[in-house]
């Protein structure tokens, strides 16, 4: 390792120790106990301790790494996305309209009108919390990542997330990356019209293309949290509706020079802008309105009857709008301007009157506990399951639709029927035309879907709202096709979706790829879209469409997924499930979300959100058959699937599982959103049950961990006995090769020896023998404290086992990847040992942490928090609350240098002990929070390397 001063300090050369990382694993095969990242981190920790490195030297070092791996980042998501330019990203749109278009009779206009009158793929933002970027870091990445290169870019920034991750916060980021979708939409209209016209002449601008469709939930969804009121929706929505209206009003004044100055022109222009100043300011006074309710004895009454009571000026359709820009486009004076208008009209036919679509959300114990004041409480015990949908049915047909108000929304506390009310009062004085899809969380009944839609009927918004039952867990994955086969039996189901033209589901990977990994939980989706098209086909439903949308927020999908976008969109919706409704006849959507500070990367500036947009487009293009073994071989891909989910639920309960997910739970991360987040148990003995825990957080541990063993574990289970036979399947089948892939990814970037890093820190042994050498004298008996204190925890011996039961399953996993001719990261790359680096000086942070907590002075119990209580929450990394605790016990003295002017009385006596104060802030408290800080901003810095957070 060398040294080299500088300034009068020892500065830490990462290149010599990645060397050094790189010798020590060399040296594994002949002391195979040996551990590369906890040798550095020790050596690290004991020079630290003895002052031969600062901790400005530690930082310094972590934040190079941090760095490098914040702009590694940035170069892989220029990959992902595949942007080369706007120019190169335009040029083949256009060209993949043109082949479509080629493939169309020139004078049958009515087929190529048909071919783009419904989006085959959608967009959907949500607002998981996964914002571990502040807003500038995301974007100087994004900087970075648009130049190819980090020359001239430097970081600069700290790598942690904004400070204040308030739902407002939130809203703001996702309303930044549609705004540079409805910039890219616009743009890819161009280039459609453009491809049309010249085929189609002057009829390709009546074709009323739909290419894609783009939501957002961010301010609806109260599945998991009960701290959004009513009125910040129906704010935030007019709030949108404000900003869309101008967003409109701004492409059509910058049209004027193209338009020209003949007066009917220019009349037409005036009546489009004149109709959208006044919606605006209407918009606008609605939302003042309720923003002032409780202001100067301003009340909801008020503020509501200046809403319902407009000028007449407000908007609650687009019709008018876009009935005006039609006539523009029929009166252009040249193609060119009619294609810019009728991209103006695109874009609003594609958004209605805000600037998305948006999605609210709710739980399936919500809809049912609103359902019990519409019943007798004791019906659902009494009656059968047919019993009960026959009952619910009845009333479905019988019911007689209620109006609202906003007292109605004030005065209702059942969430699921608030948001049906919202629902209503946005149709009514919102926007009336575009849907809103209502999302039921955790739907395991279709009495659930048929209460929704009774809900949906008795507030008269069935015909605008999309109920979609949110499949998740791997048995929901499971009973999904026949939960909807069950409502499809009901014929006042089959007239809902019938009506509205579309039969709604939503599927999720987070839980299920928790439960029993991802890999498997990938292929119980496809399953589920093999049943549904299955389903459908038998039901003979005419021109229904079947949405299905995919919440793909698992560890590997969210902004990590290898490979280039349309590669991640084909793992979520294969070839095969779109060809299975294909082949039937039947039309299919399918939306894929884009979650948090992750998933807005994509969209981060203009040039981005054209390329991903593009790519989205056309993936939806229609599917043609195509032999692959992965379906063909039946047997050999269901047996895959079986074991290799087994083999993760065995993985799920395994107890050093439990302990490593629970070791720290979420303290080594900073908070990445507005959700509120459940602890865990109090005691580390007691530390959850790990399907308690949410999905998020728990991919965040594992990737903190160093071993996303939900992605990576499992394969040579799976394989089993059939191992020739499965490697030659997964070198030729074009749906199991990313998959594994997909594994062999994740292994090149999990640690085996990072898990045991963290683990040793608990381990008893490791402080004691730190003791016995008295190497460290100054310390030895904080060593002996933690050897002691540890004795009992249970935390290092189970993770070890969790360790040594995934290194066999890693044997025989790198195995496999080599006959299949893929790299698994056996002999990590620079990039690894970066990670590894990483790995070493978190740990030695954690041990100054442990070695501060050991000298944490004993105090008086207050408000039965006991020094004992305070250590433990110290060793579980509960800093912050610790901290708090400490300061109240031994209040800092702060010098004033006027005490001498304040205090005329002199005295010789002060509280005995009080000038010791100091020096616990100084000596244990300060350098425990600035430690406790780089902790979880290395976090940040190992999320770099994974490419997401969670």
């Amino acid at each position: 390792m060398s040294k080299s001063k500088s300034s009068g300090s020892t500065k830490l050369d990462e290149t010599a120790l990645r060397a050094e990382l790189k010798a020590l694993r060399a040296q594994i095969p002949d002391q195979p106990t040996l551990n590369p990242i906890v040798n550095v981190a020790f050596d690290l920790s004991r020079r630290l301790e003895a002052g031969d490195v600062s901790f400005d030297d530690v930082r310094a070092l972590a934040t190079r790494l941090m760095d490098s791996a914040c702009v590694h980042r940035a170069l892989l998501l220029k990959e992902q996305i595949g942007v080369e330019s706007e120019a190169a990203t335009r040029k083949e749109f256009a060209e993949f309209i043109a082949r479509e278009v080629a493939g169309i009779d020139p004078d049958d206009f009515e087929a190529f009108k048909a071919r783009f009158s419904r989006a085959r793929n959608g967009i959907v933002f949500t607002a998981h919390p996964t914002f571990g970027l502040s807003e500038a870091l995301s974007n100087r990445m994004a900087e970075i990542a648009m130049a190819g290169t980090a020359k001239g870019q430097t970081i600069g920034l700290p790598h942690r997330p904004d400070p204040n991750l308030t739902l407002v916060y939130e809203h703001a980021r996702v309303q930044s990356a549609i705004q540079n979708l409805r910039d890219a939409y616009a743009d890819i209209l161009v280039d459609f019209f453009a491809a049309a016209q010249s085929t189609f002449g002057e009829r390709a601008f009546t074709a009323d293309p739909q290419l894609c469709t783009f939501a957002s939930w961010v301010g609806y969804d109260l599945d998991g949290r009960t701290d959004i009121k009513w009125t910040f929706s129906f704010i935030v929505r007019l709030k949108e509706k404000v900003a869309a209206l101008s967003d409109i009003r701004e492409r059509v004044l910058a049209l004027k020079p193209v338009l020209g100055e003949e007066a009917e022109m220019v009349r037409l222009v005036r009546q489009v802008t004149g109709k959208l100043d006044l919606g605006i300011a209407a918009a606008d006074s609605h939302v003042k309105a309720l923003e002032g309710v409780g202001k100067d004895g301003f009340t909801l009454a008020h503020a509501a009857n200046i809403i319902s009571q407009g000028d007449g000026h407000n908007l609650t359709s687009a019709e008018p709008i876009l009935a005006l820009l039609d006539q523009i486009v029929a009166a252009a004076p040249d193609t060119s301007a009619k294609i810019a208008v009728a991209s103006v009209a695109g874009l609003l036919r594609a958004t209605g009157l805000g600037m998305s679509h948006i999605h609210v959300r709710v739980n399936a114990v919500q809809i049912n506990n609103a359902f019990r004041a519409f019943v007798h409480e004791s019906w659902t015990r009494n009656l059968t399951e047919r019993q009960a949908l026959a009952r619910i049915v009845e009333m479905i047909n019988s019911v007689k639709p209620e109006t609202v108000n906003f007292e109605t929304l004030d005065l209702e506390n059942a969430t699921a029927i608030r948001q049906f009310a919202l629902a209503a009062q946005i149709a009514k004085h919102i926007d009336g035309d575009t849907p809103i899809r209502y999302l039921i969380a955790e739907c395991e009944s279709p009495a659930t879907i048929l209460i929704a839609v009774y809900f949906a009927k008795l507030f008269g918004v069935s015909e605008i709202v999309d109920v979609s039952p949110l499949f998740e867990t791997p048995e929901a994955l499971e009973t999904g096709p026949r939960l909807v086969e069950r409502l499809l039996a009901e014929k006042a189901y089959r007239d809902y979706v019938t009506k509205r033209g579309r039969l709604a589901v939503q599927t999720g990977y987070s839980d299920a790829g928790r439960f029993i990994g991802q890999i498997a939980a990938g292929l119980a989706h496809e399953r589920l879209h093999h049943g549904l098209a299955e389903v459908v086909r038998k039901a003979k439903l005419k021109n229904v469409e079947t949405l299905i949308f995919s919440t793909h927020g698992e560890s590997m999908g969210r902004g990590a997924h290898p490979g280039p976008l349309r590669r991640r969109l084909r793992y979520v919706f294969p070839g095969e499930s779109r060809w299975r409704f294909f082949r039937a006849g039947l039309p299919v959507k399918h939306e894929t979300s884009f979650q948090g500070g992750d998933g807005y990367l994509f969209f981060s500036n203009r040039a981005f959100a054209q390329r991903a947009l593009a790519t989205i487009i056309m993936s939806g293009k229609d599917p043609g058959e195509g032999e692959d073994p992965f379906y063909t071989d039946t047997n050999l891909a269901l047996d895959f699937q079986i074991r290799l989910r087994d083999y993760q639920q065995e993985l799920f309960a395994h107890p050093g599982y439990r302990a490593l997910l629970g070791a720290f739970g979420a303290n080594l991360l900073f908070k990445t959103g507005s959700r509120p987040v459940k602890r865990q148990g109090d005691h580390h003995s007691d530390r959850g049950d790990p399907a308690r825990m949410r999905a998020i957080p728990n991919n965040a541990i594992l990737q903190q961990f160093g071993y996303v063993a939900n992605v990576v574990a499992g394969l040579g289970a799976a394989v089993g006995s059939e191992r020739d036979r499965f490697v030659e399947m997964a070198k030729k089948s074009q749906r199991l090769r990313p998959l594994i892939e997909m594994i062999a990814r994740a292994k090149q970037l999990s640690s085996l020896n990072a898990v045991g890093a963290n683990a040793i820190i608990f381990d008893p042994g490791f402080w004691a023998q730190r003791a016995s050498w008295a190497r460290e004298p100054h310390l030895d008996g904080a060593f002996k404290f933690l050897a002691e204190r540890l004795l009992d925890d249970d935390r290092a011996q189970m993770i070890n086992g969790l360790a040594y039961y995934l290194r066999l399953d890693a044997i025989e996993l790198h195995g496999i990847l080599e006959e299949i001719g893929l790299e698994g990261g056996k002999i990590p790359d620079d990039h690894r040992l970066e990670l590894d680096l990483l790995q070493a000086i978190r740990a030695a942070l954690i041990m100054r942490l442990f070695i501060l907590t050991a000298q944490l002075p004993r105090f008086t119990p207050t408000n039965e928090v006991t020094h004992a209580e305070i250590v433990r929450k110290a060793l579980s990394l509960e800093i912050p609350e610790v901290l708090q605790v400490m300061r109240q016990a031994f209040p800092r003295r702060v010098d004033d240098p006027h005490d001498d002017d304040m205090f005329l009385e002199k005295a010789t006596y002060l509280p005995k002990g009080i000038d010791d104060y100091g020096r616990i802030e100084t000596e244990i408290l300060e350098p425990m929070e600035q430690a406790y800080e780089l902790v979880r901003e290395i976090g940040t810095g190992i999320s770099h390397h994974w490419g997401a957070f969670g």
